[in-house]
């Protein structure tokens, strides 16, 4: 875990991977004693929150406006590989330099640490199922590509339909918002079971968004997957809290599903 001024990571993070420079590494107690201090800091209203809840905002309007020919554009441009062939727990720790601009629950919080977050309130509610677990670890990799130069309404926030289709048509014949979610599933898919790929490209959008157009497989995986996925991604976000989870066992189930690199 990093912790630099005030900004909490967490995974492994490159020297100079962010801007300002090389980061400090923090032995864990060190960290804690840190965390503790600058929670209250990090939680007032102060000018530097407005400022990041008005960027939010911007970026989400943004995000808004793309059409149809912004999602085909962007889906072609990333048909090609990006970061090349990559180790999926590489991606995993990445996350840990990268900070959600969208997200006001976070803050500054990294996604590295949003996922801890997940786990640890399932790891409280005694969630054994290993599904659940996967789609937590995979579902927000696709935000490393805040690490490019893509902008970030591209890439971060919630996803809706663009336009109206015919009720029932199933989700996957329905033109969404591109992000990050896409993104990933376009890598994803034939690696994982359906399902699983299916809750990540979707775990973004609302059951009201998705409700009308979905079919009896839309149906079903929202009911195996995303009904009891989706209230952990959102209801475990603090920008105050920094959880303690042992992320080898996590390791090893990433490392036994993903043996060898794919190709981001």
């Amino acid at each position: 875990m990093l912790l630099r001024n005030g900004l909490v990571l967490g995974g492994v993070a490159a020297a100079g991977g962010m801007a300002g420079g090389a980061l400090a590494y923090w032995r864990r107690e060190d960290l804690f004693d840190a965390w503790r201090s600058v929670r209250g800091a990090a939680a007032a209203p102060d000018g530097r929150r407005l400022q990041f809840q008005r960027d939010a905002a911007r970026i989400r309007a943004a995000q808004a406006q793309q059409t149809r020919e912004t999602v085909k554009r962007l889906k072609a441009k990333y048909e090609t590989a990006v970061f090349g062939k990559v180790r999926v727990w590489d991606l995993v720790e990445k996350l840990g330099m990268c900070i959600d601009p969208s997200d006001d629950s976070l803050m500054l919080t990294s996604q590295y640490v949003h996922v801890q977050q997940i786990l640890e309130a399932m790891e409280r509610d005694r969630v054994e199922d290993r599904d659940l677990i996967l789609i937590t670890l995979l579902h927000d990799l696709g935000k490393v590509m805040l690490l490019t130069s893509e902008v970030p309404e591209h890439i971060a926030g919630y996803t809706a339909p663009i336009g109206e289709f015919p009720r029932g048509a199933g989700l996957d014949n329905v033109v969404f918002q591109f992000g990050h979610d896409e993104m990933l599933y376009s890598r994803l898919k034939g690696h994982v079971p359906d399902h699983i790929a299916w809750a990540v490209r979707y775990h973004s959008s609302t059951f009201g968004a998705m409700e009308p157009y979905m079919n009896e497989r839309d149906r079903t995986y929202y009911e195996r997957c995303l009904s009891k996925f989706q209230p952990y991604d959102q209801g475990s976000k603090s920008h105050t809290r920094l959880p303690r989870v042992d992320m080898a066992k996590y390791r090893a189930l990433i490392e036994e599903m993903f043996p060898q690199p794919i190709l981001l």
